[in-house]
């Protein structure tokens, strides 16, 4: 059985740009299969860049269900 090294990928996520990280965690979320580990490394990411506005995509966000981060993160 194969193991995730979830230090291992978010050393790889830290080179993305927050653009590519958004759409990284827009395509998880409407992927079939699910995948919440990688959805939480994205967003561990996310919120070592931008705190504040993580915040608010935390917050905000998920009054009508999960939101995608691409509006509080200044790239919408």
């Amino acid at each position: 059985m194969a193991t995730i090294d979830i230090a291992r990928i978010r050393n790889g996520l830290e080179g993305k740009t927050t653009l590519e990280l958004c759409d990284d965690f827009e395509h998880l979320r409407k992927s079939a299969r699910p995948m919440p580990w990688a959805e939480q490394a994205i967003s561990d990411v996310l919120f070592a860049r931008d705190e504040s506005s993580w915040f608010l995509w935390q917050l905000e966000g998920d009054l009508f269900g999960r939101a995608l981060p691409h509006r509080f993160f200044g790239l919408v």
